[in-house]
């Protein structure tokens, strides 16, 4: 397996029947020419496992490291880790095959001189990511923006009570 043109691939014609494994380092390099908006850095071990037959070959890939995210509550950047594994089924064949809609199945042609790892690479770190990207502990975050967010939200709770319901209140304390 190769790294050209900041491309990670597989080059399939070259690749003798069997079993291969390979350590890949994902980067600020592939960060920017894959365009990952949200992301500013990367420090992931790729893992890849690939066992080539005939006409049937699998893929393991395992992600481990460290990405730059901002911080939904604060927007400083942090280093937030993520872990992630993927099997996936590459089969040589036509796209019109049965099994193009599965899940983990990847055809390709009977023509492909290699398989492009960065695409599975871009999906696996983005499907990683929580949707709500914090600092694990709190105290990390800049403690000038949560005191202000603190405060703002007192003042919108107190702003936001409205006299007509004051009697509504009192009515289940019976």
């Amino acid at each position: 397996m190769s790294r050209t043109k900041d491309i990670y691939t597989v080059p399939l014609q070259s690749l003798k029947e069997g079993v291969f494994d390979e350590v890949l380092e994902i980067g600020k390099e592939f960060i920017d020419a894959q365009k990952m908006d949200g992301v500013f850095d990367a420090n992931v071990r790729a893992t890849v496992h690939f066992v080539k037959q005939k006409n049937l070959h699998t893929l393991a890939v395992q992600l481990k490291g460290t990405v730059s995210v901002a911080c939904d509550r604060c927007l400083d950047v942090f280093a937030l880790p993520i872990e992630m594994s993927q099997d996936l089924i590459v089969k040589v064949g036509e796209k019109d095959d049965e099994l193009a809609d599965a899940e983990n199945v990847m055809i390709i042609a009977p023509d492909e001189t290699e398989i492009s790892l960065s695409p599975i690479f871009y999906e696996m770190i983005m499907l990683s990511i929580p949707l709500k990207k914090v600092h694990p502990n709190e105290k990390d975050c800049n403690s000038d923006v949560v005191a202000y967010l603190s405060q703002s939200e007192k003042k919108t709770k107190q702003e936001t009570t409205d006299p007509r319901w004051d009697s509504l209140k009192n009515m289940f304390k019976n």
